[in-house]
């Protein structure tokens, strides 16, 4: 028989089948919680003083086949044997089939497993949802954001005739409820002046050509106003000539004499930029050693400093992407794309084409690097990238 030295983890509650020992595997080791606690004090030294330091002890490890607990092999994962840890698998929790995300569907919650039990949350990103009713069987019933008894949290009443609208009883001053919606009715296009007065984008007397950067709708609770596209200002103040107008010239985005409002100068050297936030301005990419690229999420004529070296969307240049296979992570290094696995896989067939196809933490054949194979032909599982030892008992094979 082998012997192991190595700590042992105490996982409470679990029984093990031991067996014959192998020499050339890591190994994660389970101990009997019921043993009683070891006694730390140092043994007296053969002066009768005391010892300064104790020698580990030998443990005899053998072979494990039983999965401790937490840990089972539930019927998705039946090819990796323990690979399911019942403690926080929102799919397995508790007990192999036990579902948080199924009970959860469609009641307006999400859901996590802790410590094997489901733990259910409402769901305020969107639409804010809360548990008024106290009932978990119907889940988070009520959207506070739209309730008139619950507006902005439970038992909170608006006044009769009043609208919750986004979580507050009515519209703040100024604005008006147009069908559940605050609008300024004195720009707003599709309530022009009142509600459902919806402006004509082209009125019998319009520019032809309109001027630049600009488009017909409500000024001053008036229809047939010239206003400026977004992002573009009029800091001439000439839109009152109507046709006359030059238009909307100012690139509000782009001009550091007018950088995101007209009158908005940005210091010396520096430029307008949008880099997702509005216009702002800030300083030349070239003076901090990076490349100046489009953003197009931020919309149109938007930037964003990026480094070359670095940056694996924009890797060597603009618009060049780092690709990732399956568990892996781009990377870009000195310009040059590359890839690397995510933490706990592994290439282990050497194939970029499926990437890190290896779970380091369940695979017995892989179980914590390639190729370190545990005794999975008798049913020894990899738990947590080691194959799985418990002490031996004189070397019968028990449970």
């Amino acid at each position: 028989m082998t012997i192991w030295r190595g700590l042992l983890i105490a996982v409470p509650g679990t029984a093990l089948v031991l067996g014959a020992c192998s020499t050339e595997r890591s190994y994660v080791g389970v101990e009997d919680a019921g043993a009683p606690p070891g006694d730390f004090a140092p043994p007296p030294s053969a002066d009768g003083g005391d010892a300064t330091a104790l020698e580990e002890p030998d443990v005899p490890l053998c072979m494990a086949t039983e999965c401790p607990a937490p840990y089972a092999t539930c019927a998705k994962t039946a090819s990796f044997l323990c690979a399911t840890n019942l403690r926080n698998d929102k799919e397995n929790c508790g007990a192999c089939g036990v579902s948080c995300t199924a009970l959860a569907r469609g009641l307006n919650m999400g859901a996590r497993c802790v410590e094997g039990a489901c733990v259910f949350e409402c769901i305020v990103v969107d639409d804010p949802f809360y548990d008024c009713n106290g009932i978990i069987d119907d889940g988070c019933e009520t959207n506070v954001g739209k309730d008139d008894e619950n507006c902005g949290g439970c038992g909170i009443k608006c006044a009769p005739g009043v609208r919750c609208i986004s979580g507050q009883c009515g519209c703040p001053s100024g604005l008006v409820d147009c069908g559940g919606a605050c609008v300024d009715t004195r720009f707003d296009d599709m309530n022009c002046g009142a509600c459902m007065n919806e402006c004509p984008p082209f009125p019998d007397d319009g520019c032809d050509p309109i001027p630049e950067e600009t488009f017909y709708g409500c000024g001053d609770r008036a229809c047939g106003a010239l206003k400026c596209h977004y992002g573009f200002g009029d800091c001439n103040r000439d839109l009152g000539l109507g046709c006359a107008s030059d238009g909307c010239e100012t690139n509000l985005r782009t001009n550091p004499e007018h950088c995101g409002a007209c009158g908005v100068k940005c210091s010396p050297g520096q430029v307008c930029r949008d880099q997702g936030n509005g216009p702002e301005c800030s300083d030349a990419c070239g003076t901090l050693g990076l490349g100046e690229c489009p953003y197009p999420l931020a919309g149109r004529d938007a930037t964003a400093c990026v480094d070359f070296r670095n940056d694996p969307k924009n890797c060597g240049a603009c618009g060049i992407v780092c690709p990732a296979g399956i568990n892996q992570v781009a990377t870009c290094d000195k310009g040059v794309c590359g890839r690397v696995c995510e933490p706990g896989f592994a290439d282990c067939n050497g194939d970029p084409i499926d990437g890190c196809e290896v779970d380091l933490g369940s695979h017995p054949a892989n179980c914590g690097a390639c190729g370190n194979a545990c005794n999975f032909a008798e049913g020894q599982p990899c738990i947590n990238g080691q194959c799985l030892v418990a002490p031996c008992d004189g070397g019968v094979v028990t449970k």
